[in-house]
């Protein structure tokens, strides 16, 4: 059984699980796949604007977690990921990985790497997309240097997206785009047992 464990459920992963669990339809037998959600979130008005996340008008004050896996048929836990619960990790295969907290991101970046797993990372930042699959072979000193050097984005909270987006009302497309791509032109790949890609990718739009 492939276990798949979902880090964050907002902006992209709530679109992403979505697509998942069409993926997992068409392509497994039922049992095949096992998918734990893992956030601590409630759905608030702001999530709902201009689609931004994948949640109704109903769903305000719940749990984001147990909404989408009550939804989709998934597994849930209310907890956010960090460093006393990192190993909540274990027993999963694959992560995805779509949260706005860049210490976090570097924790889990982190012990992927020394755990040897898949790790796939996507961001959006209203017209800016990107992802990242995850190469144990570059190390972390590559992704320190390259994603977790500036002390400023570390030490953010809040909200990713580019306030000049957020100003301009660009904040809902970037989320569905990437968690579209990610979900079926590149995790489908990994699904099907096919040789992925590692290249890094940004695309601005």
């Amino acid at each position: 059984m492939k276990k798949i464990a979902i880090v964050g459920c907002g902006g992209i992963n709530s679109w992403f699980v979505e697509h998942l669990h069409t993926l997992i339809g068409q392509f497994f037998e039922p049992g095949k796949v096992y998918v734990k959600i893992f956030d601590k979130d409630l759905i608030e008005e702001k999530n709902l604007l201009r689609g931004n996340q994948n949640f109704k008008v109903s769903d305000l004050m719940e749990e984001k977690a147990k909404v989408l896996a009550t939804r989709f048929n998934f597994d849930f836990e209310e907890t956010f990921i960090n460093e006393d619960n990192i190993k909540k990790l274990e027993i999963f295969d694959d992560v995805i990985l779509g949260v706005d907290n860049n210490k976090v991101r570097r924790l889990v970046y982190d012990y992927c790497i020394k755990n040897n797993k898949y790790l796939l990372d996507m961001r959006a930042q209203g017209t800016q997309v990107a992802f990242y699959i995850v190469d144990k072979e570059k190390g972390m000193t590559y992704y320190d240097e390259k994603l977790f050097a500036n002390k400023d984005v570390m030490e953010r909270k809040g909200s990713c997206q580019l306030q000049h987006d957020v100003d301009n009302d660009h904040i809902e497309n970037g989320n569905r785009l990437i968690a579209f791509m990610g979900a079926v032109c590149i995790y489908l790949k990994r699904l099907r047992g096919e040789e992925v890609s590692t290249n890094d990718w940004k695309w601005v739009y």
